[in-house]
């Protein structure tokens, strides 16, 4: 666990995407919402979105099986959206199928949601998020595509030389740094390049927030975690009362909580299943929940939060879990992307890296006194105890998930 000082102790997460185009044959032959999102399409968009963010979410946590997990939907499907820009044919019907946007011939619709994402986003000083793209020297991109990717998605473009492969993937592991206060390093190996590469598309996250209600570092102590529904251990957990916002779903078998953050829009939406070891039947039935309207049906009211601090790393090869999302044509031969390059080169994606970074901790410059920490009450305030696996959100006002994540051992 590492220790901070209390003066910037606070939540904050670091998430990246990045997507290598190259061309095909060649390749082959040397190595096998928000405010101001009220329309009704966007409220579509919106769920779809979120659609995307609950399948993405389920198939890497099976794949990471009982490790902690972090990701972020939403610099995920940045990414892919706009290189879904320059898809066409099965690819692009393919990617906004996975995508859960619907036929392809959204185009106009997905980018113009984007645009209004990311002019949002500028006004919340909580999260950054960043969008280049790099492009082989000598090569020009699409001006159509050269116009979405700098108006809605907000990218710059900048030429690179992949074949000086050192050189190339210093330059973007650079960028990422910058972009994400130096916490995500080394994002792309420098063997992910070479003569073939044609295009890089990168997407960084960062979020920083400090909470609204202030877990006192004072309250923080060793308690018991349970990883299974008999093995146990203990852990620093943190613990504040306040208002929150708060309900306990028992047909469901789980309760959820939200956290809010000082001058941000943004909320952290915690979800306990009731049991030890209920993680994964919430997971099986979190595809029908609705976060957005999960989120308006609790209700405030004084309660006693228990919540582990936690530190997650996490680093995924997305190709295999966007196939079994039915986007497994943009990384083979036949893959279309005829509205990128004015060269008009057979490309696909050879690679697509996620990376992404999350540390939750008290925020800590408060003096004041606290009540004593009891684990057990006959009366007074409600308790949510989180000392067992549960899944976490971070949430959009208007609910699209930054991120999301399972904390199975905060140790």
């Amino acid at each position: 666990m590492v220790t901070m000082s209390s003066a910037v102790r606070r939540t904050f997460a670091l998430l990246t995407t990045m997507l290598v185009f190259s061309e095909t044959y060649q390749r082959e032959i040397g190595n096998r919402n928000l405010p101001g999102l009220a329309g009704s399409s966007d409220v579509e968009l919106l769920q779809q979105s979120n659609d995307f963010a609950i399948q993405l979410y389920k198939q890497v946590s099976a794949q990471a099986g009982g490790e902690n997990v972090v990701l972020s939907p939403f610099s995920i499907a940045a990414s892919l959206s706009l290189a879904a820009m320059g898809a066409g044919g099965l690819t692009a019907e393919e990617m906004f199928g996975g995508l859960r946007y619907g036929k392809a011939d959204r185009k106009e619709q997905v980018a113009d949601w984007y645009g209004r994402l990311m002019r949002q986003l500028a006004n919340d000083s909580s999260i950054a998020v960043a969008n280049t793209l790099y492009v082989k020297e000598g090569y020009n991109v699409k001006r159509s595509f050269h116009d979405v990717a700098t108006g809605s998605f907000q990218s710059e473009v900048h030429e690179l030389n992949f074949a000086q492969n050192e050189a190339a993937a210093k330059t973007i592991n650079n960028w990422v740094e910058k972009q994400t206060s130096n916490k995500i390093k080394d994002l792309i190996a420098p063997d992910m390049l070479d003569e073939f590469t044609r295009m890089v598309l990168v997407n960084a996250v960062h979020f920083k927030g400090t909470w609204k209600y202030q877990f006192n570092a004072t309250n923080t102590r060793p308690m018991q975690f349970w990883i299974s529904d008999t093995k146990s251990q203990d852990i620093p957990m943190m613990f504040v009362r306040e208002e929150f916002a708060y309900k306990d779903f028992w047909d469901k078998r789980f309760s959820a909580l939200e956290l809010s953050y000082s001058g941000s829009d943004a909320t952290m939406l915690v979800l306990l299943p009731i049991e030890r070891n209920g993680l994964a039947a919430l997971e099986e039935i979190l595809p029908n929940l609705n976060l957005v309207e999960l989120r308006n049906q609790l209700w405030k009211g004084e309660l006693e939060v228990y919540l582990p601090k936690f530190k997650i790393e996490f680093s995924l090869e997305l190709e295999d879990v966007l196939t079994t999302l039915g986007m497994g044509r943009m990384f083979s031969n036949a893959a279309e992307f005829p509205d990128l390059l004015e060269s008009n080169e057979p490309l696909k994606i050879s690679k697509a890296i996620h990376k992404a970074f999350i540390e939750v901790h008290e925020e800590g410059t408060e003096a004041a006194a606290a009540t004593a920490i009891e684990t057990f009450r006959i009366s007074g305030p409600s308790m949510f105890m989180a000392d067992h696996p549960f899944i976490y959100a971070l949430l959009s006002k208007d609910g699209v998930v930054h991120f999301i994540g399972k904390v199975t051992n905060p140790a």
